[in-house]
């Protein structure tokens, strides 16, 4: 009973059994049709028409019509549930169709000698294997059509009593179970293979997941790697990678590219007050803007937190006029959970030229431009020239000078008194460095600070000058203050902290009497490091000076923030103050904000007596600048402190940079 269950309840055996019936029965058909109108052609002497024409006739219609019918179906194969019908209209037919031919074939039985009775005979066995031949994947209407052809003419021989025929029809049943016997080794090897074909397709369709699910993982890794989790713009691996393509593009199209890194002014700040995800939000807002004014040419990614880059062909409407882009982009506020802030920026532009060998040097005077813009913020946006060039191999030769210098030996401490406008005493110095290179000569404090930082020095170069201010103030008045100014770098270390109160207990310097000088941007660098570095400082007793007041890009609102004893306003307010200026009701409100906060103010780069004199109206009382000192040596220091030399109207040119020691 196996044989019978096991067909229907596998759609795919039932599939590829439908498939070979479909392609096989017209053969069974033609078959049974040439044998029959052999039967036909034989007898048409000796048997009558209805017997040799008409049934012939219908029987040869309803098999062309099967014929015609079974090619239309060979195009399309029906649903698992249309094959079960199938299959029963299958062996219904597989009932009537051997029992209409067998019936035909032996109603001509009687009609002619022995010769044509052994035709009929030997027609209604052929025709049987065949049929048995054909229908051998689909057993159970093999078994049925068998055994109905088989026994219609074995009972037939044996009710008329034709030992002959009936041991021929006995003999073709036995030959049909035997064949049936051998062609069953064939079945099961068409289950097998129909079942291997399945495990096949399913091993294919499984790889075929796998390795979807491979190249989804693939792509999704690729995402990561290379484009920003938050702005979905391309990061900086990305953007190297995109750089290096268009450059190479350049120099085989003789073509230029534009490059432009920029950054954002004051998000820093933002996350340190409102968190960081007010900052990620402001950040998304500006990636929306700026995707909705850049052209598909332009490259557009994220290089770093608040840092980004725009690479375009030269001549591209997005960087043309840079100015306009930055100012359709930041024209807008954006908004803050309890107020709006319209951002600021600092940009740098570079353009491919014929002595640029790499693109890594197109992005160093990207970022060499942008750097420039932090420093003159009147001109936020900087395009790389020659000039710049030329001071970019002058810093050059300045880093493979620093770290090859003897810093101990080259490197000194001048120092810059503060002076009491009331009593014109000195109440305080602050200390700037000084670099005679033996290879460069004297180094501006404004080119080698930057490279100390950039370079990493900058920590052990600012150990060492205060060793070196701690050693000449040791004559000092003991109410003498120094100030002291420290960077970015400086208040990030951990480490640079300890090293730093450890001197001073070893020179047995008193930290009351020390005035750390910090500028709001490298408080802002990393806000949270300098904070807890601001903290220690202060629990050490260590004064805090928040040094060029007015320039940061948020200096009110966190003005309040730190643990400050004094702020310095910057020189740039000063040049040039009259009543009428700009930098006279600046100066003006400072001056009364630092009453109000409980601190002393001191005001930066006086020149001339009518600045003094303006400030004196306005209540000032300490005082810094060339009016009274320039920068000197501790030895011009001690005559100054000793009355040996007088404050104000010195000669002697300024020099091209008053840059202190150690700057943002």
């Amino acid at each position: 009973m196996s044989w019978f269950q096991a067909e229907s309840g596998d759609p795919d055996v039932a599939r590829a059994q439908y498939q070979l019936i479909q392609r096989q029965t017209p053969f069974l058909y033609l078959m049974s049709l040439a044998g029959g109108w052999a039967l036909v052609a034989t007898h048409w002497s000796v048997a009558p028409l209805g017997v040799t024409l008409v049934l012939p006739s219908l029987i040869t219609a309803f098999a062309l019509f099967r014929i015609a019918t079974l090619r239309r179906r060979q195009k399309e194969t029906p649903s698992f549930e249309g094959i079960l019908k199938w299959q029963k209209h299958a062996m219904v037919l597989s009932v009537v169709s051997p029992g209409l031919l067998s019936i035909w074939a032996l109603s001509l039985f009687p009609y002619g000698g022995p010769y044509l009775q052994l035709q009929v005979v030997f027609t209604i066995a052929v025709v049987n294997l065949v049929v048995l031949f054909c229908l051998i994947h689909f057993r159970k209407v093999a078994i049925i059509n068998a055994f109905c052809a088989n026994s219609l003419y074995f009972l037939y021989f044996l009710i008329n009593g034709e030992p002959i025929f009936t041991y021929f029809a006995l003999y073709g049943i036995c030959a049909s179970i035997g064949a049936f016997f051998i062609l069953n080794n064939h079945y099961r090897d068409f289950i097998r293979l129909v079942h291997s074909s399945r495990d096949l397709r399913n091993q294919a369709v499984e790889l075929e997941r796998r390795q979807d699910e491979t190249q989804k993982l693939s792509d999704l890794n690729y995402h990561i790697a290379n484009y920003d989790h938050l702005t979905g713009l391309p990061n900086r691996r990305c953007f190297l990678a995109e750089l290096e393509t268009r450059f190479k593009a350049t120099r085989d199209q003789n073509a230029s590219v534009s490059l432009c890194v920029f950054d954002l002014g004051g998000l820093r700040a933002i996350n340190s007050i409102y968190g960081v995800k007010t900052g990620d939000d402001i950040l998304s807002e500006v990636v929306r803007r700026l995707r909705s004014r850049l052209s598909a040419e332009t490259f557009a990614a994220r290089l770093a937190g608040d840092e980004f880059a725009l690479l375009s062909p030269s001549g591209s409407p997005d960087l043309a006029r840079p100015s306009a882009l930055f100012e359709d982009l930041f024209e807008e506020a954006c908004q803050l959970p309890e107020s709006s802030v319209r951002l600021n920026f600092f940009a740098g532009i570079a353009i491919t030229d014929m002595a640029l060998t790499s693109a890594t040097e197109l992005l160093e005077r990207a970022v060499y431009a942008m750097q420039e813009a932090k420093q003159n913020r009147n001109n936020p946006i900087v395009v790389f020239g020659h000039r710049h060039l030329e001071h970019m191999g002058f810093q050059t030769r300045i880093t493979q000078a620093l770290q090859a210098a003897d810093i101990e030996r080259e490197f000194s401490v001048a120092f810059q008194p503060i002076v009491d406008v009331n009593s014109n005493r000195i109440t305080g110095v602050e200390c700037l460095a000084r670099w005679t290179s033996p290879l460069l000569g004297q180094v501006p404090p404004g080119d080698f600070i930057t490279v100390a930082e950039r370079s990493g020095m900058i920590n052990k170069l600012t150990l060492v000058l205060l060793g070196k201010a701690l050693v000449a103030a040791r004559d000092w008045p003991l109410d003498l203050k120094v100030s002291f100014n420290l960077s970015a770098s400086n208040l990030s270390s951990r480490g640079f902290v300890r090293e730093f109160l450890k001197l001073l207990k070893d020179h047995a310097f008193d930290p009351v009497r020390l005035n750390c000088e910090v500028t709001e941007t490298s408080v802002m660098w990393d806000f949270a490091e300098a904070n807890r570095a601001i903290a220690i400082l202060k629990n050490a007793g260590i004064r805090l000076s928040l040094d060029d007041f007015g320039t940061g890009y948020s200096s009110l609102s966190h003005v309040h923030q730190l643990p400050l004893d004094c702020i310095k306003v910057d020189r740039s307010f000063v040049q040039g103050i009259k009543p009428d200026t700009i930098g006279y009701g600046i100066v003006k409100s400072l001056l009364a904000m630092s009453r109000e906060m409980g601190i002393s103010c001191v005001v930066e780069g006086v020149e001339t007596e009518e600045e003094l004199a303006v400030l004196r109206s306005l209540g000032t009382s300490e005082v810094q600048g060339y009016l009274f000192s320039k920068p000197v040596g501790a030895p011009e220091l001690e005559a100054l402190l000793n009355g040996k030399a007088s404050l104000g109207g010195q000669s002697g040119a300024r020099p091209a940079s008053a840059t202190k020691a150690l700057t943002a």
